[in-house]
């Protein structure tokens, strides 16, 4: 329709924050955040409590590092849905894109996954190099119609952040 806008559509891309480098069991699956991580975590969560004040869908990573980024997260976000799937633990763009391409509204989303998947996908979506430390936070805006037409080049990057986070010494 002449006239029409629009509605921005926002992609909220997190990797979790820094982890144990080896898990008890010896699966990488189940590493746990090290305190910093924690500290980052909650960083994080106070910067997203002002900048991101819309009500989000969540998806995250179903792996132990993950769940507990997004439950220290949660406190400081208004998050309408939340899902955890085992397919975003480790994923490439490809299956980024699978996700939401399956969705059939335009609501803001957060996705809290890993690299070297989350910062390739962070990269194809503004078609530009962009790399994801841990704890670290991207804003994408899409002006599209649907999470359909999301594609290579289609977001611009709004907010690219990182906590700095230095523990005391023992």
């Amino acid at each position: 329709m002449v006239g029409e806008t629009l509605k921005k559509m926002k992609l909220h891309l997190i990797r979790h924050a820094k982890t144990e480098p080896f898990a008890a069991s010896g699966k990488d699956f189940d590493r746990a955040l090290l305190p910093k991580g924690v500290v980052q975590s909650n960083a994080l969560g106070v910067y997203l409590e002002i900048h991101l004040t819309e009500t989000v869908e969540v998806f995250c990573s179903s792996a132990k590092r993950t769940r507990q980024t997004f439950a220290i997260l949660d406190n400081y976000l208004k998050v309408s849905k939340k899902t955890f799937l085992d397919d975003l633990y480790l994923c490439d763009r490809e299956q980024f894109l699978a996700l939401i391409w399956k969705l059939n509204h335009k609501n803001d989303l957060v996705i809290i996954g890993h690299n070297d998947g989350i910062s390739q996908f962070a990269s194809y979506l503004t078609d530009e190099y962009i790399h994801m430390k841990t704890s670290a936070y991207v804003c994408l805006e899409f002006k599209l119609d649907s999470w359909k037409e999301v594609s290579m080049g289609t977001a611009t990057l709004l907010a690219h952040y990182r906590p700095q986070v230095v523990l005391p010494l023992d």
